[in-house]
């Protein structure tokens, strides 16, 4: 493992890199208020490819958007099409969580610099139905300003234990790579990197057809995993895997971070790597 950046329109991505850079690339994008180290236990499984993770704007070690930024669900698109312009294309997409959203527009909007999509334990992003739009726009306006003084902690473990409290199902181990990189010194101790507009209400949402017009042009391989005590409602995969064009959908065991726990992640890496077997 190592670490990495690129220069992108809105500054600099920082992140992670595993694999001989000769290698069929993958990028792993992670979740929300997560970073690239979610990868690191799955990662050094993935069998015959170079994994490029990089930390999302606002996200560990990279840049914030700028004053006035939003961080909608496709802020990201536009570096990560900066990031795919000085790596060998097409790549193969892998996303947990928010990064499952942010990968399937990436991979629905420029099909051609994709080679594969893996989703982990989420499918796309949420979704609004138009005519609750108005009512979207009205609570992100009216919405309390988000904390700008973000908690501070005595310790790192003190920050861990509070990251596990608010995630039962977590064990320390599990989540503690994430929660590393994403602490920074402070005058009386250590606090999150995050930026807090990240927490920020949606001002707008993509609608079920639109969602369902990007997944119609994902004409690449696709494999989506469940995790069974993950937290997105069956009922939502069901009703997008068939927009899916070749999509197949799985479950795995484990809760909606199976990549990272020790009990479930080499199930996931073996699943992955069988996948990915016919296609690098």
């Amino acid at each position: 493992m190592k670490s990495v950046e690129w220069h992108c329109r809105f500054g600099t991505l920082q992140g992670l890199q595993w694999g001989d850079e000769r290698l069929p690339k993958v990028l792993a994008l992670h979740g929300w208020l997560d970073n690239s180290a979610t990868f690191s236990r799955l990662a050094p499984r993935l069998q015959n490819v170079c994994v490029i993770a990089p930390d999302l704007p606002g996200h560990g070690h990279s840049d914030w958007l700028g004053e006035g930024g939003d961080y909608a669900i496709w802020s990201s698109i536009e570096p990560l099409y900066d990031l795919l312009a000085v790596v060998d294309a097409p790549v193969h997409v892998l996303g947990h969580s928010m990064g499952s959203a942010v990968g399937m527009l990436l991979a629905g909007a420029f099909p051609d610099k994709i080679a594969s999509y893996v989703a982990l334990d989420a499918l796309g992003p949420m979704s609004t139905p138009a005519p609750q739009a108005p009512e979207q726009l009205a609570k992100s306006v009216i919405a309390p300003a988000k904390n700008t003084n973000p908690r501070t902690y005595d310790t790192p473990e003190d920050a861990l234990t509070a990251r596990v409290r608010q995630n039962p199902e977590l064990s320390a181990e599990c989540i503690w790579p994430v929660v590393e990189r994403n602490l920074q010194a402070r005058e009386e101790g250590v606090g999150w990197r995050t930026d807090s507009r990240l927490r920020a209400t949606s001002r707008v949402r993509l609608t079920e057809p639109q969602i369902e017009a990007f997944m119609a042009r994902m004409t690449m391989p696709a494999l989506v995993l469940c995790a069974q005590q993950g937290l997105i409602p069956r009922s939502m995969f069901d009703m997008r895997m068939p927009h899916l064009p070749q999509g197949v959908l799985e479950t795995l065991p484990g809760h909606h971070h199976f990549h990272l726990e020790e009990t479930t992640v080499s199930a996931l890496a073996e699943r992955i790597n069988r996948f990915w077997k016919d296609l690098i």
